[in-house]
Formats: C-alpha cells, sequence, structure tokens
C-alpha cells in the first residue's frame, strides 16, 4: 500500500507541474530603451512576481513609436513608453495609462569632451532615440533652464540608448540626454555632464504601462495582475537595495559602482505607488485630454489596497 501511494504521489506530482505552467497566462509588454529605466520590470521578473500572479511575461524592445501602435493592434498587451504614447493619446488613441513607475527621468546632457557649457551647444547635434521623445523633452528642458533655446540645436533620431552612445563617441552628434548607467560610463571617458535631472522644469515621466481602452473592459483581471506584480516590484525596489542592483547590474552588465549609483538615482526617480499627481499629467498634455482620457487608476487602487500599499 505504501508503495502504490509513493507511486501515485511521483506520478501525479509529475503530472501536477506541467499542468501548473499551462495555467500562466502570457502577456507582452514592449519597452523603449535598455537602460534603467525598465529597473521595475525587471526586477519584477527576475524576483517572480509576475508568476505569483498567474501570468508569463514577455518583455520585448520596440522602438518608441511602435510600442502604442502594438498595443492596438493587439499584437501586445501593455508598453511602458511613456512619453511618445502619451502624444498618441493626445492625439486621439484609444489608449490609457493605468500605471506610472518612473515619475520622474534622471536624464543628464552629455557632451564631448570639447564642449564645456551649454552654450556651446550652438549650432550642434543632439542625438535621440525618436523625435520628441522624453529624452528629447528631457534635454530641451535643460537646454532651456540654462539660457539656451533649443532650436540652436539640430535634431537627430538615432535609436536605442547604445546606439546614441555609440554616436556620441564616433562623432556623429555632438551631444545626447541619457540616463544612468550610460550617463556614468561617459563621464568616467572624460565626457562632460552639461545638465542633469536638477536642472529640470518639469517631472518628465518616462515609464508606465499603458493598455488599450477595449482590454481595460474586457480582461480588467488581466490587468490587475499585472498591476500587482508591478506594484510588488515597486516594493521591492525600495526595500531591497543588494538584490535590486544586483539585477540592475545583471540586466545592463554594469560594474558595482555604477550600480550602486544606478540605484540610488532609481530611487529618487521611482513612484512609490504607481502613480504621478494630475497636477503633474496636467502640465505634460496641457490640458489638450481630459484625464479620465489619458489615465485610469481604478484599477491599481484595487491592486494597493489589496498589498496595503494606500
Amino acid at each position: 500500500m505504501t508503495l502504490l501511494l509513493s507511486v501515485l504521489v511521483i506520478f501525479f506530482g509529475w503530472r501536477l507541474q506541467p499542468l501548473a505552467a499551462q495555467e500562466l497566462q502570457k502577456v507582452r509588454i514592449s519597452y523603449s530603451s535598455r537602460s534603467n529605466s525598465t529597473t521595475v520590470y525587471q526586477v519584477a521578473l527576475a524576483r517572480g512576481f509576475f508568476k505569483e500572479e498567474g501570468l508569463e511575461a514577455e518583455m520585448i524592445q520596440m522602438n518608441p513609436r511602435l510600442g502604442g501602435l502594438a498595443v492596438m493592434n493587439g499584437d501586445i498587451e501593455f508598453t511602458t513608453t511613456f512619453g511618445t504614447t502619451l502624444r498618441g493619446i493626445i492625439q486621439g488613441l484609444p489608449l490609457k495609462f493605468v500605471a506610472i513607475s518612473v515619475r520622474k527621468t534622471d536624464h543628464f546632457l552629455i557632451s564631448r569632451r570639447e564642449l564645456k557649457t551649454i552654450q556651446d551647444l550652438r549650432g550642434k547635434r543632439l542625438g535621440v532615440s525618436t523625435l520628441f521623445g522624453t529624452d528629447q523633452l528631457a534635454a530641451e528642458d535643460m537646454m532651456q533652464s540654462k539660457g539656451l533655446n533649443p532650436s540652436a540645436v539640430q535634431v537627430v533620431a538615432l535609436g536605442d540608448a547604445p546606439v546614441r552612445v555609440q554616436a556620441l563617441r564616433a562623432g556623429i552628434v555632438e551631444v545626447i540626454a541619457m540616463n544612468t548607467p550610460y550617463d556614468m560610463v561617459l563621464m568616467k571617458d572624460g565626457y562632460n555632464a552639461l545638465a542633469g535631472p536638477q536642472d529640470l522644469k518639469r517631472a518628465l515621466p518616462l515609464a508606465g504601462l499603458a493598455v488599450k481602452d477595449s482590454l481595460l473592459k474586457e480582461k480588467p483581471a488581466l490587468i490587475k495582475r499585472a498591476l500587482r506584480a508591478v506594484l510588488k516590484s515597486h516594493r521591492f525596489i525600495f526595500d531591497n537595495k543588494q538584490e535590486t542592483t544586483r539585477i540592475m547590474m545583471q540586466w545592463l552588465s554594469q560594474p558595482p559602482d555604477i550600480g550602486s549609483r544606478g540605484y540610488e538615482l532609481a530611487l529618487l526617480a521611482l513612484s512609490r505607488n504607481g502613480e504621478i499627481p494630475d497636477s503633474d499629467l496636467e502640465l505634460l498634455t496641457e490640458k489638450k485630454r481630459p484625464l479620465n482620457e489619458v489615465r485610469d487608476y481604478s484599477l491599481l487602487r484595487e491592486a494597493q489596497k489589496e498589498l496595503g500599499m494606500r
């Protein structure tokens, strides 16, 4: 009898494992750049928070202009890209942000060695990920705060962060707006930081979760599970410096000093609960759209309550 029971336990244990795996629901999430702006989602993956919520999350890198369109087409469920997606919403795309993870950008304005001040950028080329993306908005905001009209520089769309870094090194452009960890790598190599987050005149969110309006109506439970995973990641990051730094270092092959600094900057940039004030969103949208057409925090707040974060 004991032998039979042992055989049954082994058999059903073997059978249950693949069934559990089948229960995970696949979700696809786009991000635009390999940088620390995706830390929340990389931590959620590494720590298994998506799986805890019954989700098998796939992170897919996309050009910022494509993230919102891919959500619209049903190719992916979520995009984390903020600036380009927000512009699409303002122009009429039926998308909404259900959370905002990075409430303000940590970009630095990094120039070639021979350029020492903001005024030296006149007539020079600014490399950006995509036209009117968050890095361009941050660069222009920093220029204005230091007395330079952004129209004095030529904007060149180049793509992902490593591409922009290489373009700066090769002299294709003279300045880029770059966030961690690439800013510190460049500064260690002698490039100049002409301005930083402290010079921004307004908060510029860098990442969130945007979904199609129809998905909000059709699959609210799915969205809330994703939000619970993301909120767990927020809480973990603030409470666990060592492990978060390790994940950041592994994700972008960062040495310890750069990883540690990236973690400290992340604490300054991240939202604690996945929200930003409506007043900040109104500034960004210039009130061209009612806020209830831009963001919907209802599921986020349910998730916050369930996790004891409100």
